[in-house]
């Protein structure tokens, strides 16, 4: 990830704002989790309607932020990568008019050159910068649910690991969405199971129960989409080497 952080620091000033807007946008996040803990735990027990209009149009509106902030950070995004990348490519289109090459040698620095413009949009750089995050929202489970905590760590490693080694399993994109799905719910299933036994016991609440699975789930979704960022980060790094080098040669 080292390209990556130079790359986002080459603008100091849009580096800050991305990773103010990230926390932001975390933050926001936790507004269903934590709707579904109060309603459940607070508004049921004490039936006041207006406190349910309350903490509904509270959560809704720190949604909409969360929206406008992912909005808005798209946008940085995207400009901060055009301005990393589109010298590099205008470059490229340069030195191919000026330098004789092969057909074979052509077709694969164009597709190098798709990958890099590819990775020019905001997706990638958003999953990344939102990893530290959803590392938060595991540690926020730890306080909420430690049995969910540790479920949700252990299948986020579980689907790291499948996304990492997806060419080598010869995983094909509609496997490892059906894989995804899979993963997704046996986790949903482990996390009520335990949590059942452990309200039946009166160590847990419905509340946190059904809370600490909406977290659960954002933390398994961050942790898949950063390992398809990394492997993604990868390949731009490889095609922005190849390129480099048929432009200095």
């Amino acid at each position: 990830m080292t390209s990556f952080l130079r790359h986002l620091f080459r603008d100091k000033t849009t580096a800050i704002m991305l990773l103010i807007s990230s926390l932001i946008i975390a933050i926001c996040a936790l507004s269903p989790a934590l709707f579904v803990i109060i309603v459940l735990n607070k508004y049921l027990a004490s039936g006041v309607t207006s406190t349910l209009v309350s903490l509904a149009v509270g959560a809704i509106a720190l949604l909409a932020f969360e929206f406008a902030f992912r909005q808005n950070r798209a946008g940085m995004i995207q400009q901060l990568n055009i301005k990393i990348f589109t010298p590099l490519l205008n470059a490229y289109a340069n030195k191919v008019q000026e330098k004789q090459i092969t057909g074979e040698q052509f077709k694969q620095l164009e597709r190098a050159g798709a990958v890099i413009k590819g990775a020019t949009g905001s997706s990638i750089t958003s999953w990344i910068l939102d990893w530290p995050f959803v590392l938060m929202f595991l540690v926020l489970l730890l306080f909420i649910n430690w049995t969910a905590a540790l479920i949700a760590a252990i299948f986020m490693i579980i689907m790291m690991v499948l996304t990492a080694q997806r060419l080598t399993l010869n995983l094909q994109s509609d496997s490892t969405a059906n894989l995804e799905i899979f993963l997704t719910g046996l986790m949903t299933i482990t996390i009520m199971s335990a949590g059942a036994t452990q309200i039946i016991a009166g160590t847990l609440d419905v509340g946190l129960l059904i809370g600490s699975n909406i977290l659960a789930s954002r933390a398994l979704q961050g942790a898949n989409k950063y390992a398809k960022a990394k492997e993604a980060i990868a390949r731009r790094d490889r095609a922005s080497a190849e390129i480099i080098s048929f432009i200095k040669q």
